[in-house]
């Protein structure tokens, strides 16, 4: 039988963990040693979540020889990590990977394990020397301390590498999705904030000063009913696009991010972006930046923002549409860049090349030998910030994040969508003071005292309060039923809270309704009050909390609804997905199309994994695929209607990207036999055959001269002759 489920209450204690010495948050000012072999490092990544896991048992902070030792944790990005650290079959791991295979097992739950598989294909850790480069920019722009974001924050190497220099107010807010690099955040950054939640659906302030780091390279697109949302946008550059609205105006923003921000032909997310904020430069990196500490070679760009300003003067857009590099035609057509890279050939720290890639011939930004890549990225970072040096204006607040005493931040605020347990506005109690989710924060709440003061009356806040515990356990039942576990236990809690709050303040839906008359015309106007919902009325479940409970006004009764004694709803289908032909339905299900990203999420795996899988069920489609646009369909869909049209393409296109071998080789499959002239049977009147046509079979065969016309009217065909006229049937 499935364990009880635990109560959810928003009721959030200090999860300061007692410690001998106070926490305290770890620097990389020295450096960071990481293991030469990528064994190595697997065994560094293991045994950083084994401390993770020992600090939790012991309920205390990490000592700095623990968190030098979880600093070396650096995800499984990595293909040699990504390829051998997870098991292929169930306990099947790559031949002398079985032992670390079997620890990472062993020192996670499933829901970490798969986790951490998911995200192999976004845990591409920052080098350092790029990491000091960014900061040194951000000083020279004016950034002296402040409020920071740092979306995708990984293991906190942003925050390990903050420069000695900054405001001692400075404060972070790292997003991070994994919950084991989040752990691991949280351990070396203990007095940062660290939030384990998806960055589309976290709330946040929108006046941090800076924003840095580097958003997670996927063409995976996020799609929610946010006005951002609704573009369409790759979750790199909606996370560019999303740091960028909650920046203050004149922030500044700094972000390693693919070349593909830049380079995709859909100028979509550079023209939303260009709304937002002016683009200061940017430096393009060769594809071996990211090799020795990332274990990738991907080409990089390292991008500058700053937020527009009310009274600021628009710079000259030169960054938004792509250009053709002089003399780079070798048989596959142009390459094609950004424009801002020709126009700023010194911001590009190696030479374009065509290489071969995953999907063919592609473009590549190659080192240059006996070049420094760490010097000439700092130079040309340098360069770049100075024309805009002291940009970012320092501003005075009269809050900080920190300004609230005894709660922890790291709260998921999401939305009813989402079904989060906090939303912008929940309220929520901490050490018995009363807050409210703003801003995607616990704020205090004011109460007043005695007759003066501002806030809420004390019975208000008292009403809230008794409130809490009602809609929290509400919402456990409701998860409980979802997730077919048992409930009736939290039903009897429900009942226990309910019971207390109507014995001293009513019905929770109490009513009082009065007759108010105009003086002016005598009509009469009714108008109710709900004293009791009333100061709840600002949080977001306020009528979950009423839905529970019938109210007899005349009697002023409550009585307890459905939910206290029957199962209100049932459990959602599971979807399980054991293969790639399951995901791929899912994703038909789901998105109405072929979404490999989608695909290769849901399996864990890169997508190229996801593509061999599916060979033979899905084909690029040699119709709407075009340059830097893969459309995937389904076999059955590629493989019907104009055929013969389809194969055209399909060669045609074959001879620039061999991936369209397949599909030409498939559709050569179905072709169907050409029909013989004995076959083909054509009648007079089918809309098909030119009139012209006709005209010439009847002078050939009757000897008559006719001059045809389409009546409307008739619906048919009438033929005019020397003699008279005669319907052709």
């Amino acid at each position: 039988m499935d364990p009880e489920p635990t109560l959810f209450t928003a009721t959030i204690v200090d999860t300061a963990r007692p410690s001998v010495e106070a926490a305290i948050d770890f620097s990389l000012a020295a450096g960071r040693t990481l293991a030469p072999s990528w064994k190595e490092r697997a065994r560094d990544n293991v045994e950083a979540i084994r401390l993770l896991n020992l600090l939790d048992r012991e309920q205390r902070s990490a000592s700095p020889a623990e968190q030098e030792a979880i600093s070396r944790f650096i995800g499984f990005g990595a293909s040699e990590l990504a390829n051998n650290m997870f098991a292929r079959r169930e306990h099947e791991f790559r031949e002398g990977w079985e032992e670390l295979g079997q620890s990472l097992v062993a020192e996670t739950t499933d829901v970490e394990l798969q986790s951490l598989k998911r995200a192999t294909q976004y845990a591409h850790y920052t080098p350092e020397y790029i990491i000091r480069a960014m900061w040194d920019a951000t000083r020279t722009l004016g950034f002296a301390g402040g409020q920071v974001l740092e979306p995708g924050c990984g293991s906190g190497l942003f925050m390990g590498l903050r420069p000695d220099a900054l405001s001692e107010d400075t404060v972070f807010v790292g997003i991070e999705n994994d919950p084991v690099t989040a752990r691991v955040a949280s351990a070396l950054y203990p007095n940062q904030v660290i939030r384990c939640v998806d960055f589309d659906k976290a709330s946040l302030p929108d006046d941090f000063d800076l924003a840095i780091g580097n958003p997670p390279f996927s063409n995976l697109t996020i799609q929610n009913r946010t006005e951002l949302g609704k573009l369409g946008l790759s979750l790199h550059d909606y996370f560019i696009a999303r740091s960028l609205e909650h920046l203050r105006p004149g922030g500044i923003a700094l972000f390693v991010t693919s070349r593909y921000s830049l380079d995709k032909s859909d100028p979509r997310a550079r023209h939303h972006i260009d709304g937002i904020a002016d683009f200061l430069g940017a430096v393009r990196l060769p594809g071996k930046a990211m090799r020795q500490e990332a274990g990738t070679d991907v080409v990089v760009d390292i991008l500058l923002f700053q937020k527009h300003t009310p009274d600021a003067l628009p710079r000259t857009q030169n960054w938004i549409e792509l250009a053709e590099i002089p003399d780079s035609d070798e048989g596959f057509g142009p390459l094609r860049i950004n424009r801002y890279f020709l126009d700023h050939p010194n911001h590009v720290l190696g030479r374009h090349e065509w290489r071969s890639g995953q999907f063919g011939m592609d473009y590549h930004c190659a080192a240059e030998s006996g070049v420094d890549v760490g010097e000439t990225l700092a130079a040309a970072l340098s360069t770049i910030a100075s024309k805009h040096a002291g940009a970012c204006k320092p501003i005075k607040r009269t809050t900080s994040l920190r300004d609230t005493p005894g709660v922890t931040l790291d709260v998921q605020v999401g939305t009813a969508a989402d079904e989060a347990e906090f939303k912008e506005g929940s309220y929520l109690v901490s050490g018995g003071v009363l807050h409210q989710i703003v801003g995607g924060v616990p704020a205090i709440v004011g109460v007043k005292s005695g007759r003066g003061g501002a806030g809420l009356f004390p019975k208000h806040a008292a009403i809230i309060k008794a409130l809490i515990p009602i809609r929290d356990t509400v919402r456990a039942i409701l998860r409980a039923q979802l997730n077919d576990r048992p409930y009736a236990a939290l039903q009897e809690t429900l009942l226990t809270h309910y019971r207390q709050f109507a014995k001293k303040y009513g019905p929770i839906n109490r009513t009082i309704t009065s007759i108010r008359t105009d003086p002016e015309t005598g009509a009469e106007k009714e108008y109710q009050r709900r004293p009791n919902l009333q100061p709840f009325l600002d949080d977001p479940d306020v009528w979950l909390v009423a839905s529970i409970e019938t109210c007899d006004e005349a009697s002023d009764t409550g009585t307890p609804g459905p939910i206290f004694t029957e199962r209100v709803v049932k459990p959602p289908v599971t979807h399980e997905i054991h293969s790639a032909q399951d995901a791929l339905a899912l994703s038909l299900h789901e998105r109405g199309r072929v979404d490999v990203s989608l695909i290769a999420g849901m399996l864990g795996v890169t997508e190229a994994e996801a593509l061999a899988d599916l060979a033979g069920d899905i084909y690029l489609d040699p119709v709407r695929s075009i340059s830097h646009f893969d459309h995937w369909v389904t076999a059955d869909e590629v493989l019907s209607g104009p055929v013969r049209t389809k194969l055209a393409l399909a060669r045609e296109k074959a001879e620039t990207d061999p991936r369209f071998l397949a599909v030409a080789a498939a559709l050569e499959a179905v072709q169907p036999v050409d029909l013989k002239p004995s076959e083909i049977t054509a009648r007079l009147g089918a809309p098909w055959i030119p009139v012209d046509v006709i005209e010439a079979f009847i002078l050939e065969i009757m000897e008559v001269q006719t001059r045809i016309l389409h009546t409307v009217e008739l619906a048919s065909w009438t033929v005019w002759t020397c003699n008279g006229f005669a319907p052709v049937t």
